[in-house]
């Protein structure tokens, strides 16, 4: 049909046909064209394991879309030591934080709030206890115990990249960053914390 004959007939002008058809229903298989903007999709890709030692297939994965219309996408990596690790791309480069380290910068959150949120009051699950036992033991390591601390520590590793002002402090270019980066299409830091529990 010509394009006008495809409008006629209700379809796009530019429409070269083609349809996923599956159990007599017509499906459009969007997920593989872009995946659909501030919705959390669950992945399993044997692809990830291969992103480094400790790796598993499982991951959740984020669009998130800004006001201007332009979108960054956050990526929830679970390790086999039962560490999440979060992983974004700025300037055609990848990058992957602990995610402890975002939800102490966010709003300074003690290991109790965070142990708390991510149990919601299910205290019988005993595998979700102990994953998240050892991903606030894991976080030990940075010896950082406020969020100022975890936003000076960000700001000092990103700030070579972020190519910000050099009169910024750390901590500055660090709450940039997550502002910037990490859940663009929510505003307020104690909700980018509530979404990543």
């Amino acid at each position: 049909m010509s394009s006008a004959d495809l409008v006629k007939h209700h379809e796009e002008p530019e429409e070269f046909g083609g349809y996923f058809i599956i159990n007599g229903n017509e499906r459009l298989i969007r997920y593989l064209i872009l995946p659909r903007r501030n919705h959390v999709i669950s992945l399993i890709r044997p692809s990830f394991v291969s992103r480094g030692p400790s790796y598993t297939p499982y991951a959740v994965q984020i669009r998130c879309v800004r006001p201007d219309q332009t979108s960054v996408t956050n990526t929830l990596h679970y390790l086999q030591n039962g560490i999440a690790m979060l992983r974004f791309t700025w300037r055609k480069q990848e990058y992957v934080i602990p995610i402890m380290l975002v939800l102490k910068a966010l709003v300074g959150a003690s290991d109790r709030e965070i142990f708390e949120g991510i149990m919601m009051h299910d205290y019988e699950n005993t595998f979700l206890s102990d994953r998240v036992e050892l991903l606030l033991r894991s976080f030990k390591v940075f010896t950082m115990h406020t969020g100022d601390q975890c936003l000076e520590y960000l700001g000092d590793k990103f700030r070579v990249i972020l190519n910000l002002p050099e009169d910024w402090s750390n901590a500055a270019q660090g709450a940039w960053l997550i502002q910037k980066m990490i859940l663009v299409q929510v505003e307020s830091p104690r909700d980018k914390f509530r979404m990543l529990l």
